[in-house]
């Protein structure tokens, strides 16, 4: 396999590309270090789509290669944090738990993926978090996976992110500048398509900063089918659909976006549209009028209108309100970034 750093896997590639956005993750994963002398467990963070998985899976199989028992190779264990759930759950439910700790506790490499997807599941939190206990105690290397730090995630228990925070953190960043346009040459290279610089810049302007890289993989996959419908070599044309369509496909109805932002913060969505002026009702409808005009492409005349008829001056008023509280207020900053997952 080829290797540049640590990085991004997309489906079609089997190598990882590393930028200077994630340095740390290309040093940890180049195999010259140590990595869990210098933390254990390891976390990584980073948004979807920005190649945790995979370098976790790369971290396991390092760290697996150098143990051996009886002439073994050593044995990697894997859950994402659903399965550990629905695991634990049976085991409970069967009230045979122990086969479980076991397989956890014994494991030479334990990677559990994507944990902030427990966070409804405080059962099983407590049950992981007595595993990554018992296995820093063994010397044992563990490896997680979370959007964002666990003390951060909604619905995480305390006790579950004091295991966590001591050991080795690594954020993970999307990829950027150089990295962008490095893994849209080598997907168009995979997908036998013919982009000059020219039009890698052109598509590399068109896409959002903050695409992940299963949705670059998707825009390629896009201008391949465009070429084979029109019998046709790769045009601006063609690079152009690919970019309107990587824009539409995220914008989102004004509908979805109040049902989303009224769930999380336990309200009903016509309670968001009334007039009401509740302290918390016109923080949670400001945060909503603020993802609007992030996400689609409404006006906020349009904006105003789906939120019982404001005028573009209020909604004007609650967004640039709402963006000076996010820089100073890490509560809303974070229902902010959760509120953007979802409906990303």
């Amino acid at each position: 396999m080829r290797r540049r750093g640590p990085q991004y896997v997309p489906a079609s590639l089997s190598y990882f590309v590393a930028g200077e956005e994630n340095r740390l993750a290309a040093l940890v994963c180049g195999g010259e270090i140590e990595v869990f002398a210098l933390g254990n467990p390891v976390l990584l963070t980073g948004p979807v789509g920005c190649g945790k998985t995979a370098i976790a899976t790369h971290l396991a199989a390092l760290a697996v290669s150098q143990i051996s028992r009886d002439g073994e190779p050593g044995r990697v264990v894997f859950y994402s944090a659903n399965d550990f759930a629905r695991s634990y759950s049976e085991a409970i439910s069967a009230d045979d738990l122990k086969p479980l700790s076991d397989e956890l506790d014994v494991a030479d490499v334990l990677v559990i993926d994507d944990l902030h997807l427990m966070a409804d599941k405080p059962a099983a939190q407590e049950e992981l978090a007595l595993r990554i206990e018992s296995r820093f105690d063994a010397g044992l290397p563990t490896i997680l996976t979370s959007k964002r730090m666990p003390s951060e995630v909604r619905g995480i228990r305390s006790r579950l992110a004091s295991r966590c925070a001591p050991g080795l953190t690594i954020p993970i960043e999307l990829p950027q500048t150089a990295s962008r346009r490095q893994l849209l040459s080598e997907l168009s290279l995979h997908f036998s398509l013919e982009l000059d610089e020219n039009l890698i810049a052109i598509l590399d302007a068109g896409l959002e900063s903050s695409i992940s890289v299963r949705a670059m993989e998707a825009t390629m996959k896009q201008i391949s089918l465009w070429c084979r419908m029109n019998e046709s070599q790769v045009t601006i044309e063609a690079v152009q659909q690919a970019i309107d369509g990587s824009r539409q496909s995220r914008d989102l109805s004004m509908a979805e976006i109040t049902n989303t932002v009224s769930r999380y913060f336990r309200l009903r969505s016509s309670e968001l549209r009334s007039d009401s002026r509740k302290q918390n009702l016109v923080r949670a409808r400001s945060l909503a009028m603020w993802l609007a005009r992030q996400l689609t492409s409404n006006s906020m005349h349009q904006i105003g209108d789906y939120f019982g008829g404001r005028d573009h001056t209020t909604v004007l008023h609650a967004i640039r309100k709402t963006a000076s509280h996010l820089e100073t207020d890490p509560v809303l900053k974070r229902a902010a970034d959760e509120l953007a997952e979802k409906l990303s």
